[in-house]
């Protein structure tokens, strides 16, 4: 059998494109300076001032700009404010001497009007204010550093330690710009006098005049949960049941890994910590509708009489794809409580677990009314923070 083909022929015809020039849409370039600015006032604030001015009515002007400095040994400066606002903020000045700033308009085809100068008298530089707040006291295990910050600045605090020959080493610097400031300055264990040194600095790179101390750190030793493989802490009231006299925190249902003794194995990544294993509270109220109740509660016996400094919590991201921090079931605020003399249960009203619930719990379900709290003192409260300074996860 013969093959048969079959042939196309296309025929494309030609397409003529019309060529136009392409229109310029730059702005038109001029060789014309914008008039100067006007009606100039000043407002002194804290470590520089605020300017606002009238614009000048050129249709092309692209802003003002102001050249500025701090001092004779200072390069210059410049900020400028677009056409469409008329205030210029000038910070960074470290004393409250008058200083001229020099204020100009700028075009689109850059050109600069005439300059117009203006007088600035700063007040007290922000870093004066903090330093006049800034006080330091031992505690545990370092210095215990406190200050204000009322207009919330960026600031840098750092720590100097006397070394073996008196020669003051930076031992740690610590950023913020929050209005109550205070952080611990740790890493000294060792009880002993010590000449520390504070040091303020602020984003312009000047620095306060420092405060100098001696503090004799508070000596820090850490409480393990688990010593020699033997467990000290323990679930108060766990091995007689009466945990659940208390509405504390249970065990996972059916579960035989996701124990209290996975707190403190020191495995911080092996299945799940022990706060995230509730799942059911309608076992202290039967035929309860709710299946959880809040607030949470879980009682730990430490093992020991001491003075309890500061504790760590790791808190667990979501396995599946990984996505951060509070991704998982936690808790994002706590509040902790001690006691040397936690009272019975057999104590509280009749004995019967009605009465207890009422005592150890707040909640509304069985008439909860915390009052174990007059009882206990409370150490702190607490709030779990993303490195960005969120509280929750997005």
């Amino acid at each position: 059998m013969k093959a048969k083909y079959l042939f196309v022929s296309i025929i494309a015809p030609f397409i003529v494109w019309q060529c136009t020039e392409v229109k310029d849409w730059h702005d038109p370039k001029d060789n014309v300076p914008p008039s100067p600015v006007s009606q100039v006032q000043v407002e002194n604030v804290n470590g520089g001032a605020i300017i606002t001015f009238t614009r000048p009515a050129e249709e092309d002007l692209m802003g003002v700009k102001a050249v500025y400095s701090f001092g004779e040994d200072d390069a210059g400066k410049e900020v400028y404010a677009s056409a469409y606002t008329d205030t210029i903020v000038l910070e960074g000045y470290a004393d409250t001497n008058e200083h001229t700033v020099y204020l100009y308009a700028v075009d689109k085809s850059d050109n600069v009007s005439p300059g117009v100068p203006v007088i600035i008298k700063p007040l007290a530089p922000p870093i004066e204010l903090i330093r006049k707040t800034l006080r330091a006291s031992e505690t545990f295990g370092g210095v215990y550093v406190t200050w204000n910050n009322a207009l919330q600045k960026d600031l840098a605090v750092s720590v100097y330690a006397a070394d073996s020959t008196g020669y003051m080493v930076l031992s740690e610097t610590y950023f913020s710009n929050t209005m109550k400031g205070r952080y611990a300055f740790r890493g000294f264990s060792d009880p002993v006098e010590q000449n520390f040194r504070i040091e303020l600095k602020d984003r312009w790179n000047h620095y306060s005049t420092p405060l100098d101390t001696i503090l004799t750190p508070l000596e820090e030793t850490e409480i393990l949960g688990r010593d020699k493989g033997t467990d000290v802490w323990t679930q108060y009231g766990w091995s007689d049941n009466t945990w659940t006299y208390r509405g504390d925190l249970r065990n996972y249902p059916g579960s035989s890994t996701n124990t209290f003794d996975r707190i403190v194995d020191g495995n911080l990544f092996s299945n799940l910590p022990y706060f995230q294993c509730v799942q059911d509270l309608s076992f202290y109220v039967p035929g309860a509708t709710e299946s959880r109740f809040f607030p949470m509660y879980f009682t730990i016996d430490m093992g020991r009489k001491a003075s309890y400094s500061r504790m760590k919590t790791w808190m667990r991201q979501r396995a599946s794809g990984n996505p951060g921090l509070f991704s998982a079931i936690i808790y994002s605020t706590f509040e902790i409580w001690g006691t040397n003399n936690p009272k019975p249960v057999q104590e509280i009203g009749n004995g019967s677990r009605e009465d207890n619930l009422k005592y150890w719990t707040g909640w509304p379900q069985v008439g909860g009314t915390d009052a174990w709290k007059n009882d206990w003192v409370k150490i702190a409260d607490c709030q779990l923070t993303l490195p960005s300074g969120a509280t929750k996860y997005t």
